[in-house]
Parts: structure tokens; C-alpha cells; sequence
């Protein structure tokens, strides 16, 4: 798959023929899809990064009141 970042100028897709830029935009989707997709398993990700990061504070929190009380 070519590389859907690419940059093409009018005179070049001008120049294409139907069939070459139905690809160039076939590819563009394609890509897309898979940045969403990439993005959607980031949120899991993400939230289970911070549950944990809030549980770690907490328990630091518990004990640094039971320590100096």
C-alpha cells in the first residue's frame, strides 16, 4: 500500500487517469480506518493507565496519612 500521507498536486492529479485516483483514495480510506481504529484501542488503553496511576496515588496517600498522624 502506498503511502496515504502523500501529497499530490493538481497538476499530477490532474494528469491521473479515473482508475489511478480511485486508488489514491481507496489507499487514503484504508489508512484512515486504521488510524481510527489504532486511536479507539488507545482509549482501553488510556483509561486503564490512569485507574491504575489513581490506585497507586491513593495507596500513597492512605500511607502518607497513617504514617505521619
Amino acid at each position: 500500500m502506498s503511502n496515504a500521507r502523500m501529497i499530490v498536486s493538481k497538476e499530477r492529479w490532474d494528469g491521473l487517469e479515473e482508475k489511478e485516483r480511485s486508488w489514491f483514495v481507496y489507499d487514503t480510506m484504508i489508512s484512515i480506518d486504521k488510524r481510527l481504529t489504532s486511536l479507539e484501542k488507545a482509549k482501553i488503553i488510556d483509561k486503564s493507565l490512569s485507574f491504575m496511576g489513581g490506585v497507586v496515588g491513593g495507596a500513597a496517600a492512605f500511607l502518607g496519612i497513617k504514617i505521619w498522624s
